[in-house]
């Protein structure tokens, strides 16, 4: 609201020198809108104030969504929650009846001070059956208990608005050829054309006039697929804005919340059933669902070729004086080879064959980024939710606690009593403790603290185990003689005689 004098002075503008909306915008240096609302009001009544909203059907769901958000401040910007998927979430995973608006309403009023996502308006492009657009985007999962940030190739057919993900550890050009392959494996067919932008896995610089210089695996497996490769002008992602698009859905209805699981091939399993229900969505435009017009688009598709093919890398590598080779710029340490040796690398997209002069193969050994992974910080997670502890049982990361602790903080029967526990789970861990050693102590509770940590410390302490000491110099026989302590009896009956 502009100060009082500002709107009688705009007033006086319109209403006394007859100006024009855009005049008095342009003279006073506002947007018009603000000059033709306060120019044109009729009506200056004192607007009533808005009464504060209840959420009667809401307000059973309000710790399972605080619980969600509260997550959200510790999981990247591209993969929270939207107030849509919250809303979805808790019709699908609770029962919820209420409305979407209710819903929204509450998740705005709730983190208005988080985040105000700036949307870009991208080229609309349109596209015949048959053809897709790449790109890559990055996600956080949770693999073996660990946060670790992959790489998400993501493929979409803007005529069917269908589109399939592959995760991946990183973005050179063996993992990238190799999602392409597995993908199209997985829908059956190869697009008649490919829309990239100048990612540096396939293209090695752009000329003068637009001339891309590919790599020579890339272009390879062009050829093998048969497809028609198209790249994007130069910083003009937006030219292939569907998957620019397609990217940041996957990654907010796809991978929220975060995917965890025991292998990236758990995780790839849950991404392709997140792809296979999104097909029986409508089309945003065309009123039909997206299977119907996919099954178009895998109509045109081009068929796979007989042999797969094999994106491997070869390259020499020489050990060093310490027997290590250096791989993606990390220290690997061989065995079967000498300082000084040439060895061949067969460069997969996750594993790397050292080979010797004859092509035999040494070892095999995993390419560093496989072994990356942060652990979950569990010390900020669980002080995240000391404000609100009931909300914790309904947040995803709850579900990778041992089971023991998961019961022993869903048993405390008040609020205070789960505050307790958490502030006493965080100083243990604070203190060394391990989630494993947490785990066995608390697989049988006692409501006595000191008995918890008396059994942790005997944990983290385990009892010395000392040696028999040996004596070479006592003879035999005085180390087997026993000897006899009745005689001391006499003292005990001289004691006891008054």
């Amino acid at each position: 609201m502009l100060a009082m004098a500002y709107v009688q002075f705009i007033k006086h503008l319109r209403e006394k020198e007859a100006l024009s909306i855009n005049q008095i915008a342009k003279k006073l240096g506002i947007h018009w809108r603000t000059a033709k609302k306060y120019a044109d009001c009729d009506d200056w009544n004192q607007p009533m104030k808005s009464v504060s909203r209840r959420y009667r059907v809401l307000e059973p769901y309000l710790d399972i969504v605080d619980a969600w958000l509260l997550e959200d401040g510790t999981r990247p910007r591209k993969q929270r929650h939207t107030a849509k998927r919250i809303y979805d979430r808790l019709v699908a995973e609770h029962g919820f009846t209420g409305s979407d608006r209710t819903v929204r309403y509450y998740v705005a009023k709730r983190r208005k001070e988080l985040r105000q996502q700036d949307k870009m308006a991208y080229l609309r492009l349109e596209h015949p059956g048959g053809e897709a657009q790449v790109d890559f985007g990055t996600v956080q999962v949770i693999l073996n208990g660990r946060e670790q940030t992959m790489k998400q190739l993501t493929i979409s057919f803007p005529y069917s608005n269908a589109a399939f993900a592959m995760l991946l550890p990183a973005e050179n050009t063996e993992c990238f050829l190799e999602g392409l392959r597995r993908i199209f494996e997985r829908i059956g067919g190869v697009p008649t054309r490919l829309w990239f932008d100048n990612l540096s896995a396939a293209v090695v610089s752009v000329g003068p006039e637009g001339q891309r210089h590919l790599t020579d695996t890339f272009e390879r497996f062009v050829l093998h697929y048969r497809f028609e490769p198209v790249f994007c002008n130069p910083a003009s992602g937006h030219e292939k804005g569907h998957v620019e698009n397609k990217v940041g859905y996957t990654r907010r209805n796809w991978c929220v919340p975060t995917p965890s699981g025991s292998s990236l091939e758990e995780l790839q399993i849950q991404l392709d059933q997140r792809a296979e229900q999104d097909l029986n969505r409508l089309h945003y435009a065309k009123g039909e669902s997206i299977r119907k017009l996919w099954e178009h688009d895998q109509r045109k598709l081009l068929q796979l070729p007989m042999m797969p093919f094999e994106a491997v890398r070869l390259g020499p590598a020489r050990v060093n004086n310490y027997g290590e080779i250096k791989l993606d710029g990390t220290p690997i340490p061989l065995t079967g080879t000498q300082p000084g040796q040439t060895v061949l690398l067969k460069i997969r997209w996750d594993t790397v064959d050292v080979l010797d002069a004859q092509q035999r193969v040494i070892t095999t050994i995993a390419r560093p980024y496989m072994q990356q992974g942060q652990p979950i910080d569990w010390v900020t997670v669980l002080r995240a939710f000391q404000a609100k502890p009931r909300a914790l049982p309904y947040a995803s990361l709850f579900g990778n606690l041992p089971m023991a602790i998961q019961k022993w903080l869903t048993s405390a029967e008040t609020v205070d009593e789960k505050r307790r526990r958490l502030s006493w789970l965080i100083r243990q861990l604070k203190s060394g403790a391990t989630l494993e050693q947490l785990d066995h102590v608390l697989a049988v509770p006692t409501p006595d603290w000191t008995v918890m940590e008396h059994r942790l410390y005997r944990m983290q302490h385990p009892d010395r185990s000392f040696e028999v000491i040996t004596d070479p110099y006592t003879p035999t026989v005085l180390l087997q003689q026993e000897p006899d302590i009745s005689r001391y009896d006499q003292l005990k009956r001289a004691v006891m005689t008054p």
